[in-house]
């Protein structure tokens, strides 16, 4: 069962998806409409009702965030429907052209993503439509191609994944929490206040929310980096620092999510 809503935020269409056997989805994500530019295709299972749903929709060009499933995953079908160019980083072209097998849990939720095309956004120049005018700016952490584009005039930051939440539990298994640090540390010193997060979209004092999830990303590099530092296993820190795994979560990803990646991020820095 594919769930789609449809809401506006200001000058922005806000698309909610959502997949699951039976009830409701556990884990949702957000495509974004703005003047045109439609921001991340969504995950692979809900591909033709997307489609379908956007067929009376004005759209000139789609922009990726960055190449996980979630984000990516319709890039073909989007294409095909609407007949308009997508542009992603030159590293998010490279990706999707030859997608991963991904692990249970992520196709659950999302679908294993198909090989697509897109064409190099170039990252030194902003994007214009006929009323706005986005700034690309390379986020990595997250995602080692992921882009962020901002607003000025507006106050918008279209983050991706780089915020999500004020605090996390679990970590990809490539994810680089100092690339996401700095990352951070580089949004923070633009002006905003609308933060559109493709998890969790903030109306009101992003930034504020943005700033508490550096707080919390620098307080555990340097809770892991003091335990490392004593001589400590990853596994002795965990049970240092009172972290308790989600086990089924790990389980099903085949160890791709849980919080001893995050620890491991720490020390591969170190």
């Amino acid at each position: 069962m594919n769930f789609i809503k449809k809401t506006n935020f200001d000058d922005v269409t806000l698309y909610r998806l959502g997949s699951a056997f039976t009830g409701k989805p556990q884990v949702y994500v957000y495509s974004f409409l703005v003047d045109g530019i439609l921001i991340d295709t969504g995950h692979p299972k809900i591909g033709k009702d997307f489609a379908n749903v956007l067929e009376e929709e004005k759209i000139d060009r789609i922009i990726l965030t960055h190449h996980h499933e979630d984000h990516s995953g319709n890039v073909e079908e989007l294409k095909k429907k609407k007949r308009v160019p997508v542009y992603a980083s030159p590293l998010c072209c490279e990706l999707i052209k030859k997608p991963k097998r991904i692990e249970p849990a992520r196709i659950m939720s999302w679908g294993q993503p198909k090989k697509a095309t897109a064409q190099e956004l170039d990252l030194t120049k902003d994007t214009c439509t006929d009323n706005y005018k986005f700034q690309i700016i390379e986020t990595p952490g997250h995602a080692i191609d992921q882009i962020s584009l901002y607003e000025a005039d507006k106050g918008w930051l279209f983050s991706g994944d780089i915020f999500v939440h004020h605090y996390i539990k679990a970590f990809m298994r490539d994810e680089d929490m100092l690339e996401q640090i700095n990352s951070i540390k580089k949004l923070l010193t633009l002006d905003f206040d609308v933060l559109f997060c493709n998890h969790q979209p903030v109306f009101k004092n992003g930034k504020a929310r943005l700033s508490n999830k550096l707080d919390f990303l620098e307080n555990f590099y340097a809770s892991v980096k003091k335990e490392y530092e004593m001589g400590k296993s990853p596994k002795q820190i965990m049970k240092s620092l009172q972290l308790k795994e989600q086990r089924i979560l790990k389980i099903l990803s085949f160890g791709q999510l849980s919080q001893l990646n995050m620890i491991t991020s720490v020390i591969r820095t170190l």
